[in-house]
């Protein structure tokens, strides 16, 4: 009796087994994308024509820092193909085994990007990544409430804009202003350099109304903020639309430059559908399409002739040597970033 028991307890374990591996297996073979990526980085027009050439549902989900779609992916959990972390996010992300090596053989269009974005040092030889969208941060604000010249991070730190004034919601673009302040890199790891530039965010943190980094832009066109830190391609585009009475600049001591790329984390289920994705990505008119709609500076140098001229005019988006020369790409900082964090802990609970 006791040896029919346990057969059958086998045999009913057996069949879960392998019950549950075809249902992985199934769901694996979905055609299904689920992709994680920036706020407003890809237009919704642009996810219907993917859908509708290759039958694939695609499932877009946002995040608005690099810490979010880090600690995402360090937890295990999440359920995603195509992410898009930025520069130094990926450098951390590579070590760490959350990234799949790409198969080259099956991206033909990497001929189409700008040679520029290639092989940086975060991710040598693209082995990992393909660069997606780039800018800048810098300054947006209307021209109307702030008869200043605007071309100073200092700007943010008076006292007279006090309850005017949004910050990113990122540790690394906050400390960006108050280090470039001071002179020193965006990338600065001396501990005492840092507690002081925490310092200088402590005491801004009473002139702040708000820290926002997903609809930073969309507050400072609807008048609730006067001035804003932001990334180039959403402030360009509320710019767009008010021209006279909004502006964006990269203040005389510099910004940061970032480069965001497209990626497969490690635990992607759908691989054919995530290459799929990237292929349509990379083609000149999708590539020129996503540009069009999201106003920020594309990776892909093929679709150039196909952008809006007058997005490939505006020096928010696409910025002349000058101003890039006095930009810096975020690094990873390694050890020092647990002190970054706490320090940002410590300025927010001012």
């Amino acid at each position: 009796m006791k040896r029919t028991v346990w057969i059958l307890l086998a045999i009913g374990i057996m069949v879960t087994a392998c019950r549950g591996g075809k249902d992985r297996a199934a769901e694996a073979a979905e055609r299904k994308v689920n992709i994680y990526i920036w706020t407003n980085y890809l237009p919704q027009d642009v996810i219907a024509d993917f859908e509708k050439r290759t039958g694939i549902k695609a499932t877009v989900d946002t995040y608005d820092s690099n810490e979010t779609l880090l600690a995402k992916m360090q937890s295990g959990v999440a359920d995603y193909d195509i992410i898009v972390p930025s520069d130094y996010t990926l450098k951390v992300m590579v070590p760490q085994g959350l990234v799949v090596e790409l198969d080259r053989a099956r991206l033909t269009g990497i001929d189409n990007l700008d040679p520029r974005f290639l092989n940086q040092k975060y991710d040598p030889g693209n082995r990992h990544s393909i660069p997606y969208l780039w800018g800048t941060t810098g300054i947006g604000y209307d021209k109307k409430k702030i008869k200043e010249p605007v071309d100073t991070w200092r700007v943010m730190f008076e006292q007279r804009y006090a309850g005017r004034i949004l910050m990113l919601d990122d540790v690394r673009d906050a400390f960006g202003v108050a280090l470039r302040l001071m002179g020193k890199s965006i990338n600065e790891t001396d501990p005492a350099v840092l507690r002081q530039a925490a310092d200088m965010l402590k005491k801004q943190k009473a002139l702040v109304k708000t820290y926002d980094s997903s609809d930073f832009a969309n507050l400072l066109a609807a008048g609730d903020v006067d001035i804003a830190q932001g990334y180039s391609g959403e402030i360009a585009e509320v710019v767009a639309h008010a021209p006279n009475r909004l502006a964006y600049v990269v203040p005389k001591e510099g910004g940061t430059l970032w480069i965001d790329n497209l990626a497969v984390p490690k635990t992607a289920r759908h691989l054919d559908a995530a290459y799929e994705f990237l292929q349509y990505v990379m083609q000149p008119e999708i590539a020129a399409r996503i540009v069009n709609g999201v106003h920020y500076a594309g990776a892909n140098k093929a679709a150039w002739e196909r952008i809006d001229p007058k997005i490939r005019a505006n020096a928010a988006i696409y910025p002349p040597p000058d101003v890039l020369a006095r930009c810096e790409l975020i690094e990873d900082l390694g050890p020092t970033t647990q002190l970054l964090d706490e320090l940002w802990t410590e300025v927010k609970a001012q």
